[in-house]
């Protein structure tokens, strides 16, 4: 299997016109009957630290259970194939998230069965984020907390659904709203709302179960100390923390899940 540094290699090459003479394969006629691409995701743990495989399929096949997962193999160091029984099953899994082990967060991709493993692009996390601070007046009335979370959900991310059911006590201290996020921009730290001079007030977010983040440059996937971009001094400020993380408490946590959110 080729590496990643290998094939990186080619990107800044000039090819002769022998080498890019197509070849024409033979076409593949997909029997639908038996194409199984839809019902399956391919996974790859982003890490700047070694990663158990065995152990990374361990943990995901006791979390995803047998009756919603038919088979987790290892494709090649930190890649799976993941083969689950319906299509619907397979949609709410891509569609929830972030998915992590250790801390750290496994990407998913649905199947393509014309790509390649390298292919594949793990850009972007579907998360729950807590926005505080926002005004009762615009969450105490479901159409309207979904109009203000589309409109700030924009600014963050894709905006997915606002979440207006109340699962705790608390839930009027924020707008929990979900999201695409694009991993390779730092994440934000607030939101405003009201316009812009002294009518403007920040809103602070909480990103649900985030994987591990960058104290320094603010990316999801590396740690501070494997940082290529940020190198801290003794009087460095870091502007990102574990503070940003909220992990909901267990009980919470299934009640969300079995409603089928992301």
């Amino acid at each position: 299997m080729a590496s990643t540094s290998f094939l990186n290699q080619f990107q800044d090459l000039d090819f002769t016109n022998e080498e890019q003479g197509a070849v024409f394969t033979p076409t593949i006629q997909w029997d639908s009957l038996n194409d199984d691409s839809n019902l399956l995701i391919i996974g790859k743990m982003i890490s700047s630290n070694p990663i158990d495989d065995n152990a990374v399929v361990r943990a995901f096949q006791g979390i995803w259970k047998h009756d919603k997962i038919v088979s987790i193999t290892t494709v090649k160091a930190n890649y799976y194939r993941i083969k689950f029984p319906t299509e619907d099953i397979r949609n709410d899994i891509l569609s929830r998230g972030p998915w992590t082990f250790k801390g750290d967060w496994l990407a998913l991709a649905a199947s393509n069965p014309n790509y390649s493993i390298d292919e594949y692009s793990f850009l972007s996390m579907n998360v729950w984020i807590r926005i505080y601070g926002i005004p009762s007046i615009l969450m105490d009335d479901d159409d309207i907390a979904n109009h203000t979370g589309n409109s700030l959900g924009a600014t963050i991310g894709t905006f997915v659904k606002v979440d207006t059911r109340r699962i705790d006590l608390n839930m009027v201290n924020y707008l929990r709203i979900g999201i695409v996020l694009d991993v390779t921009k730092p994440v934000r730290h607030c939101v405003a709302i009201g316009g812009s001079g002294p009518s403007q007030k920040l809103c602070p977010l909480q990103y649900e179960r985030l994987p591990t983040l960058c104290h320094g440059c603010g990316i999801i996937g590396h740690a501070l100390d494997a940082c290529s971009t940020f190198k801290p001094t003794s009087d460095s400020k870091l502007q990102y923390g574990d503070w940003l993380r909220y992990i909901p408490p267990k009980k919470q946590e299934q009640n969300t899940r079995s409603k089928g959110s992301i």
